[in-house]
């Protein structure tokens, strides 16, 4: 799991998806961004695509060299501008989610480390997509929590086609971030720092019944300002 610090160091940390048992850090670059992100969407183990929060909407890739001992990243790689988003997600088979006032469009990433040539025009998807976060659990399938409290899945069918589920009416307005690694396994932190972990049964049966918790990963510590996993590295 990738995440920001507020002056722009990034961090990684690994979680066991079975026991919830941080594995490994939080390690933590000690190079910084050089500018302030807005959004991010991990693509793999070693690169990640971040906005920029600025009216230009500029769109870098970060390449991870190493997150082992230390986090140590090449200088960020300028893609394109345009991408003003707010919430990023990326669902491990060249979909990229973006949300802009309200606005989900898809991009196709056809490339481990893209250009801008390897990602789409984004086709629109919807409006009326006023959510606080936004995570991919599938292919096609994207998850996210309203300020209300609602947790949302839906499954993207194509151009101005979706599915609607609505998982839980309330309560998941305490997340300021959700992630989910696939395979019905979600991660959800809030803003003091804490970060909890739920399992749902059958993650696209669109029936909330089976999204149980499986306890804290941890009380505190998680200071991040954006939070990104891998995505479909659990099954």
């Amino acid at each position: 799991m990738y995440g920001v610090l507020a002056d722009g160091r990034l961090t990684y940390t690994a979680i066991d998806a079975a026991t919830g048992q941080r594995t490994h850090g939080a390690v933590t670059s000690t190079a910084t961004l050089g500018f302030t992100p807005k959004a991010m969407a991990t693509l793999n183990f070693n690169t990640i695509l971040v906005t920029e929060n600025g009216p230009e909407g500029k769109l870098y890739r970060i390449d991870v060299i190493t997150n082992r001992d230390s986090l140590v990243f090449s200088p960020p790689v300028l893609l394109g501008t345009g991408y003003t988003h707010d919430l990023l997600a990326y669902d491990g088979n060249s979909h990229l989610f973006g949300i802009a006032a309200g606005v989900l469009r898809r991009y196709t990433v056809n490339a481990t480390k893209p250009a801008l040539a390897n990602i789409s025009t984004g086709e629109r998807i919807g409006g009326g997509f006023t959510l606080k976060t936004l995570t991919a659990t599938a292919s096609n399938w994207i998850l996210g929590t309203t300020t209300a409290g609602q947790l949302i899945s839906y499954r993207i069918n194509g151009t101005e086609n979706y599915t609607r589920y609505q998982l839980r009416d309330t309560t998941w307005q305490v997340f300021d971030h959700l992630m989910s690694p696939g395979g019905g396994v979600y991660y959800g932190h809030r803003p003091e720092g804490s970060m909890h972990r739920y399992l749902d049964g059958n993650p696209h049966d669109g029936n909330g019944a089976d999204v149980a918790g499986q306890g804290t990963v941890d009380t505190g510590g998680w200071t991040q300002t954006l939070l990104s996993t891998q995505p479909a590295t659990v099954s």
